[in-house]
């Protein structure tokens, strides 16, 4: 072979050995991505637990979330999570528990939500479904006309009181209660969804901090047994 074809051969090789680390970095970069959005740890006694978290909203993120008033969850639910302009103003989430046992057993579900930014604040509340299309709370706009609706009971902020160290618990936890004593097992069968939906809080000042924010928040889900044992997964 001569000098000038090995030198073209040597180079094509080089590209083709470069190209190869290239997509394989890549490749691994995803695969870790993909990974830490759904983080499960934990177990519950001799009942293997799987948790999974999925965001179902494919609202446009380029300019962050648009804060909103609690009020105005009802009608987010309701149209996706898309305001009259286009914008997000939420997201929702798929949470979907599976026992691998018909034991019955009470879980209570919990979310703790961290703002990526001090100056901001979340707010959670669950949703519902029937065809997976259409979305809607459990309570509505005309609720909040009423002196004895009590907000704090659909409406949570995520915000965790107890020490990280031990077990959720409603004695210090409430604002991070998603679900409370649902049954899993028996005539319910070994799987639960629940929908979750979070929003950034309007509240009031100009919050024009949050321009191109795509990711807002960090959270986790969390459910733990009437024993104490508990099961979570991560995601934003």
């Amino acid at each position: 072979m001569k000098n000038k074809e090995k030198k073209m051969f040597y180079f094509l090789l080089g590209c083709i050995f470069l190209s190869l680390i290239i997509v394989g970095a890549t490749y691994a970069y995803f695969t870790a991505s993909t990974k830490d959005e759904n983080t499960v740890k934990g177990d519950a006694a001799t009942v293997t637990f799987g948790l999974s978290v999925e965001k179902i909203t494919s609202v446009d993120m380029a300019f962050g979330l648009v804060p909103m008033k609690n009020k105005q969850a009802p009608n987010a639910a309701k149209q996706g999570c898309y305001d009259d302009f286009g914008n997000a103003g939420c997201q929702m989430y798929k949470i979907t528990v599976n026992a691998d046992s018909d034991t019955v057993m009470f879980l209570d579900g919990y979310v703790v939500v961290t703002p990526k930014d001090e100056r901001l604040e979340t707010r959670f509340t669950n949703v519902y479904t029937d065809d997976g299309v259409n979305y809607y709370t459990s309570f509505t706009n005309e609720d909040f006309i009423s002196d004895s609706f009590d907000e704090d009971q659909f409406i949570k902020n995520g915000i965790r009181i107890s020490d990280p160290t031990i077990p959720l618990n409603h004695a210090e936890d409430f604002g991070c209660l998603l679900v409370e004593n649902e049954k899993i097992g028996g005539d319910v069968g070994r799987q639960r969804i629940f929908y979750l939906m979070i929003w950034v809080f309007d509240n009031g000042e100009a919050q024009d901090y949050l321009q191109g924010m795509q990711l807002a928040y960090k959270g986790e889900v969390t459910f733990v047994t009437a024993e104490g044992n508990e099961i979570s997964a991560t995601f934003d």
